[in-house]
């Protein structure tokens, strides 16, 4: 596969898995399209013409030569920084088959530059779960409003900068990663139909990459409730930039809500959490990037890639 072959792959499987299903997704990119064709000529000038066919700005190919290059080994990690590239570069030098991409989870440059762009995806599952869409859309504005201005500051280009001056290609996989996450634990703990807190904690560490997590001493956490807490209507946060407003809590109470399942909380949302008697289940973060990435990644494995991990990644393949 070349560079470019696989960064569409990793979209479409993040399209495939998306909550809020291929059609809804697609009608998102025809509107996209639309908009961009009434904008006046100066305005195109500075568009990211990428958006019209890639529904996640924060994925991205962030540095590559020519990507018709083809790939045979490939490094990846949770996150990539400038240390895993020069680790790339040493690895080179040292092995006679050389990793010809860095593929990071986490985004960097224009994807994370634009983190908050991807964030409405939240308002979608959010009204999808009962709460009504005004009162979601209102609520997360606030939020992606802050992620901007809270990302606005950082070196975006530090990492993709090494890269170019290394010469080794990077992309980023970041929604498609999280989209895939969520389609797979729905599917799972839809079918068991926990009763319990302590039923979904069970489940989660069923999975290998939860269990290593455990073993590790990251695995999943009960961070609202107990284990003995009933679970009632259950919603998962596992996609959808980052983490959204701290507000939601109040209104997941109200609409019936009982169980919230992350990758990952801050202490206010938790208190807040906790205050409106929402039961949280945090998987762990790097345990269910690593599962997410994992679904895609065997797409890879499928094609005859070789995937190295590295930077926090647990890899565990489901190709037989």
């Amino acid at each position: 596969m070349t560079i470019k072959e696989i960064f569409e792959l990793a979209i479409q499987i993040g399209i495939d898995n998306d909550p809020r299903g291929r059609a809804k997704v697609e009608k998102m990119l025809k509107k996209r399209k639309a908009d961009y064709d009434e904008l006046p000529e100066k305005k195109k000038k500075d568009y990211d013409t990428e958006r019209l066919k890639n529904p996640y700005s924060d994925s991205a190919i962030q540095y590559v030569s020519d990507p018709n290059t083809n790939v045979k080994k490939i490094l990846v990690g949770i996150d990539i920084e400038p240390a895993e590239m020069i680790l790339a570069y040493e690895l080179n030098k040292k092995n006679e088959q050389k990793i010809d991409l860095v593929i990071a989870h986490h985004p960097m440059g224009k994807s994370l530059a634009n983190l908050g762009d991807v964030m409405d995806m939240q308002t979608d599952i959010l009204e999808m779960e009962g709460i009504p869409g005004n009162i979601a859309e209102k609520i997360m504005e606030e939020r992606i409003a802050q992620v901007s201005r809270g990302v606005a500051p950082e070196n975006h280009y530090r990492t993709v900068d090494t890269a170019k001056l290394l010469g080794i290609p990077l992309i980023n996989i970041h929604t498609p990663g999280d989209n895939s996450v969520y389609a797979f634990l729905a599917e799972k703990i839809k079918n068991e139909k926990p009763e319990t807190v302590g039923e979904i904690i069970d489940s989660l560490k069923k999975i290998p990459e939860y269990s290593d997590a455990a073993n590790m001493g990251m695995g999943p956490t009960v961070f609202s409730g107990s284990e003995r807490s009933r679970v009632g209507k259950m919603i998962l946060g596992m996609t959808g930039g980052t983490g959204g407003s701290e507000k939601i809590y109040e209104k997941l109470g109200q609409y019936g809500i009982g169980t919230v399942v992350d990758m990952h909380m801050s202490e206010k949302h938790r208190e807040e959490a906790v205050k409106h008697y929402i039961n949280v289940v945090i998987a762990g973060h790097i345990a269910s990037d690593s599962l997410g990435m994992n679904i895609v990644l065997d797409e890879l494995e499928k094609r005859g890639i070789e995937i190295i991990p590295c930077s926090g990644f647990i890899r565990y393949s489901r190709v037989k």
